[in-house]
């Protein structure tokens, strides 16, 4: 699904497939845990979405093609020049898995502006690598894929409100997403509001795949980097 795919595709190809019993406990008992959002969010003003800004952060709760669970948390940790820190971190039931990218993103709405700079990722045993840059380069056209969420194009889309576990919020607009990691693709609808930092996005449904995504919780302030 695609906003699962974006920043936290890295985190999804470094995951393996056993299951971590305790990590599976903790996941059950947040996904248990969760409850109606109580605050309202007005509909829209305007197409654009928020500009980045350092501290700003989302979660997200995920049902993957397997109806497993896990939750997705994307952080702007820092700045380095005009580009800015961006950190995904997957909650899942093998583990956690933390990618962090440094991110030039130029136009938000062409994802040719957007360029990858800098890759750290951390796997589910805690090891941290850092790609080389020369690796990099030949990975960019995969990495592409995996940042299209922060591409935003809403003028002219449908609105239709959404209510997830972070609130409801009026007037969404509504649109078909697509993303890729490498052979991988996936469609979704995507309700998008620019309330929300960093994608917008509000809660996203496969279209050709029984995934979901929907916002837990965001902040403006306060997001501080896992990787060192």
């Amino acid at each position: 699904m695609v906003v699962s795919l974006s920043l936290s595709a890295l985190a999804f190809a470094a995951c393996g497939p056993s299951i971590d019993p305790a990590a599976k406990a903790d996941i059950d008992r947040r996904i248990a845990a969760l409850a109606p959002g109580t605050q309202n969010i007005a509909a829209p003003t305007a197409f654009a979405p928020r500009p980045f800004v350092v501290g700003q952060w989302t979660q997200y709760k995920l049902i993957d093609g397997n109806g497993q669970p896990s939750f997705m948390t994307t952080k702007i940790v820092g700045a380095d020049g005009d580009a800015f820190w961006i950190e995904s971190a997957r909650d899942s039931y093998v583990g956690k898995t933390v990618t962090k990218m440094l991110l030039f993103i130029g136009d938000r709405m062409n994802p040719q502006s957007i360029d990858i700079r800098a890759v750290r990722m951390r796997d589910k045993n805690g090891r941290v690598t850092d790609v080389d840059p020369q690796v990099l380069q030949f990975m960019k056209a995969s990495f592409q894929g995996a940042v299209s969420m922060l591409v935003v194009s809403w003028q002219g889309q449908p609105q239709e409100d959404a209510a997830v576990p972070a609130g409801a919020f009026a007037g969404c607009f509504k649109m078909q997403t697509d993303a890729s990691w490498g052979p991988w693709h996936a469609a979704s609808l995507s309700w998008s509001h620019p309330a929300v930092p960093i994608s917008g996005v509000v809660r996203s449904q496969g279209i050709d795949h029984p995934t979901t995504m929907e916002l837990v919780a965001f902040g403006d302030s306060g997001a501080t980097s896992e990787l060192p």
